[in-house]
């Protein structure tokens, strides 16, 4: 009779970038090789507004470790989309490392900006998305609009914070 493998997979923590500030070169590669080298940016740019993430104001990212490892990153902006500088603020950068995806880390950072959005004050956010509506929706997103991005055709949209409506 063949051995059966056991695999406990680690929890994933969610945690400030301003506390993990080794891994800002990380996140920069990772939002670079996203979205950077498509809309003209520098490495040195997007590396920059890394460096400037916070926990207790805009801009604010969070990362994902799981088994000590960096899996994921969210940033919460005062602007991400220059054809509505109106609407702020902005989640933007959601990625999860390909190694890492369909284990719940994009919900996890999602719902952990939300909350943070909320403490720091705000009752709404924004964001654009070239493909990933779905996952947006299924976390009360909704679409308010379509727009044309640097990266494309994009949907954007919007979620009223559920404390800000008891509140």
């Amino acid at each position: 009779m063949a051995a059966k493998h056991t695999y406990i997979q680690a929890p994933i923590a969610i945690e400030y970038l301003e506390s993990c500030r080794d891994l800002i070169s990380v996140c920069a590669s990772w939002s670079f090789g996203q979205w950077g080298c498509q809309a003209n940016g520098s490495f040195e740019q997007v590396e920059r507004e890394f460096e400037a993430s916070t926990r207790s104001s805009i801009p604010l990212t969070l990362i994902a470790i799981e088994d000590s490892r960096p899996t994921g990153m969210i940033s919460l902006a005062e602007y991400d989309f220059r054809g509505r500088p109106d609407l702020s603020p902005w989640l933007k950068s959601l990625y999860v490392h390909p190694f890492h995806r369909n284990k719940g880390t994009a919900t996890l950072l999602i719902k952990k900006l939300e909350h943070e959005a909320l403490r720091l004050g705000h009752k709404k956010l924004y964001l654009t998305t070239e493909d990933a509506e779905g996952l947006y929706t299924k976390h009360g997103w909704l679409e308010i609009d379509h727009v044309r991005t640097p990266y494309g055709d994009a949907t954007l949209m919007t979620k009223i914070l559920p404390d800000a409506i008891q509140a």
